[in-house]
């Protein structure tokens, strides 16, 4: 898939811009003023063209903090001074020294700066029809208070003003996305040269609104060729880790297998879904339907025997087969019985409404542990499995837990694990050689070998029951039909967030049913090909 990764938006940590900035000004000699300047254009030019040609009355006002992001800040103010705006700017008092003072220094030619806290500041602020955050930039790593803290609020209450971040909103932080006390609230963010984690995860991504990335002329330097001067071979710390990648539907597009004129139903992948009991038969249907829909040519569905002629809502297509003396649940007795049906089929998704029962988790682990191919757990699968047999398999499993899943398997707690999604996606995929998908907004994916994805399809019509088993379905369909188990859990995913926001989109909703997910998805693939 690497040949693919161009098709994708790589996202920089802290230390990686970091190391981006350094290697342009120290080791390319492009001083510091002109990526600043260039900085500061992109934002004027975009503020230009969407806002003030139509309303070049407007009242700007631009939040200047002490560091770079301020410096990006007075410059923008000189720019948009230059082109004849009513422009304003609110300081945080002298700059520190280098480019950001030369850029205030600058300024004074063209305007003049309130400081805040101050009645005059906090006036204008209020006025702006237009608010240009550039008070902090990235790696900003404590709580925001005092008087900072206030100034953030005062920017959050001009509800009427357009609120433009500038690279990321400040208090959201870069890496993991956390709100630092306070966070402006924007509905607009100009990041340069690559996207920032903290724009693609909640909370930050309410902050951030819509993201534009712009080219400020900072060549790419990533961890692979990272300078000796930053990386520091007795301290880990210092080296980044593995990218961060936001999926696009370019990417996804060129992943989703295509049917052959010759195709027929025996070659586009055999999947066994292994799930239901007593109550839960839903959840076996909706996982069985959804990877017929994904294109997988045959599914069979081994569920209790109480379900296999009374499957509710079962898709003609589903074929059903059961142990014999499995009723409600599966024991461990029925293992082998399914170890012998996976054997003959491409795929297996494994979890999707088996239910807790005490007997069940040992059919769980003694299955886990003989499957040899592809396979997917999901919900009841993972409530059933402990971490040392998941590192047992031989092949790589994909797993796809929600955050409260994911706590009672790792130990965390869920507050833990969402205030650091990423960092906990990418270590635990590692230590458990994995493809982990953790379910939410703006799901997060990691591989064994630490590359994380970000995927921003989807919306709020996906918090229905039966939708995570529709996410399994097409994942467990996409690896059946050939897919690696990273590229079937990328493909699923995006599809997945695509198909509720086209069904929305149809219906002028965000409520369905999670069988609706179906009609979402034949609309999101005619929208991919179009």
């Amino acid at each position: 898939m690497e040949e693919n990764y161009q098709k994708l938006i790589r996202l920089a940590d802290t230390l990686s811009m970091r190391e981006m900035d350094r290697h342009a000004i120290e080791d390319l000699g492009i001083q510091g003023l002109v990526l600043m300047e260039n900085a500061a254009r992109s934002v004027a030019d975009w503020l230009t063209e969407n806002k003030l040609k139509n309303e070049p009355d407007a009242r700007i006002v631009v939040c200047c903090g002490k560091g770079n992001n301020g410096g990006d800040g007075f410059a923008i103010a000189r720019l948009l001074a230059n082109r004849g705006y009513d422009i304003h700017v609110v300081d945080a008092g002298e700059a520190k020294k280098g480019d950001a003072r030369k850029n205030q220094l600058l300024w004074e030619h063209f305007g003049e700066s309130a400081s805040f806290p101050d009645a005059n500041a906090s006036r204008l602020m209020e006025e702006a029809d237009v608010l240009i955050d550039a008070i902090f930039g990235i790696g900003i790593e404590q709580s925001i208070e005092g008087a900072y803290r206030e100034w953030i609020e005062i920017f959050n209450s001009n509800k009427t003003a357009l609120r433009v971040a500038v690279d990321i909103p400040s208090g959201v932080s870069t890496d993991e996305s956390q709100i630092l006390g306070v966070a402006a609230r924007c509905q607009h963010t100009i990041t340069f040269q690559t996207g920032k984690p903290g724009c693609f995860q909640h909370p930050g991504v309410l902050y951030s609104g819509k993201v534009h990335i712009a080219d400020i002329s900072i060549p790419e330097i990533w961890p692979e060729n990272l300078s000796p001067k930053v990386a520091d071979a007795e301290s880990s710390l210092n080296i980044p880790p593995p990218f961060t990648y936001l999926l696009t539907a370019e990417f996804v597009n060129e992943l989703i297998p295509e049917r052959l004129p010759d195709a027929h139903k025996g070659s586009s992948g055999h999947l066994l879904t292994v799930c239901g009991s007593s109550g839960m038969g839903g959840a076996a249907s909706l996982s069985s339907t959804a990877a017929l829909k994904s294109g997988a040519g045959l599914v069979s569905a081994c569920v209790p025997g109480n379900l296999r002629d009374h499957l509710p809502g079962q898709a003609a297509e589903v074929m059903t087969v059961s142990p014999h003396n499995s009723s409600e649940y599966f024991t461990a007795e029925h293992a082998d019985f399914v170890e012998q049906l996976a054997s003959v089929r491409n795929a297996v998704v494994l979890g999707c409404g088996l239910g807790v029962h005490s007997k069940t988790a040992a059919f769980v682990q003694q299955l886990t542990k003989q499957l040899q191919g592809p396979l997917l757990i999901d919900a009841d699968g993972l409530n059933n499995l402990d971490e040392e047999v998941l590192q047992e398999r031989l092949g790589t499993t994909v797993i796809t837990p929600h955050p409260r899943e994911l706590s009672r398997l790792c130990g965390q707690s869920v507050t833990e694990i969402q205030q650091n999604r990423i960092s906990t996606v990418r270590r635990l995929a590692q230590e458990w050689n994995v493809v982990l998908l953790l379910k939410g907004a703006h799901t997060v994916i990691g591989s064994p070998d630490g590359q994380i994805f970000i995927n921003p399809s989807g919306n709020s019509a996906l918090a229905t029951a039966g939708s995570g088993d529709v996410l399994s379905g097409f994942i467990g369909g996409f690896l059946a039909q050939g897919l690696s188990p990273l590229n079937a859990a990328l493909t699923g995913a995006y599809m997945h967030g695509l198909a509720a926001e086209c069904f929305s989109q149809k219906t002028n909703s965000n409520y369905m049913l999670a069988s609706d997910l179906f009609e979402g998805l034949l609309l999101a693939r005619n929208m991919l090909k179009a």
